[in-house]
């Protein structure tokens, strides 16, 4: 009975402790990834760009490009070249929300018979994925720009 009873009790002690090893594994494979978050992030991406040819009602012109992004952490401001850029000479501010980059910059000008207020782009770390987009009068939104993206370099986000 008590070589039953100590068995019995030692493969309770070792469940235990394998569960505990599993948990740690599972706990650290889980471990949020950690992005940039101070110099320069670099990116090229590709991409498809839906742009109306004579207003919002006609068939979108689309295209296929390359182009690069870059955001700067310790300024907070981000610029890629494509449509209605946010240039290098005039940078929009940045947001950090986790793996989110997101660049706005304030605007105001026709196009298409609305008025655009404000542009926007977003790069997500964890997918590559790039949108960019305005926004118009009327609380409307005008999405252009869809893609991914990668580091220049090819090291992670």
């Amino acid at each position: 009975m008590k070589k039953s009873t100590g068995l019995l009790l030692a493969l309770v002690v070792l469940a235990l402790l394998a569960g505990g090893a599993l948990a740690l594994l599972t706990l650290r494979g889980k471990e949020a990834p950690t992005y940039q978050s101070k110099g320069k992030l670099e990116v090229i991406c590709d991409v498809e760009i839906s742009r109306p040819t004579e207003g919002l009602s006609q068939p979108f012109d689309v295209s296929h490009l390359t182009l690069p992004a870059q955001f700067d952490f310790d300024e907070s401001t981000g610029w890629y070249t494509g449509e209605y850029t946010i240039s290098m000479n005039r940078k929009g501010t940045l947001k950090v929300n986790d793996a989110v980059l997101e660049v706005t910059r304030p605007a105001f000008f026709k196009r298409y018979g609305l008025v655009i207020l404000s542009e926007h782009f977003t790069l997500d770390r964890r997918s590559g994925a790039f949108r960019q987009w305005l926004d118009l009068e009327g609380e409307k939104r005008l999405e252009l720009i869809t893609g991914h993206c990668k580091r220049s370099n090819n090291a992670p986000f």
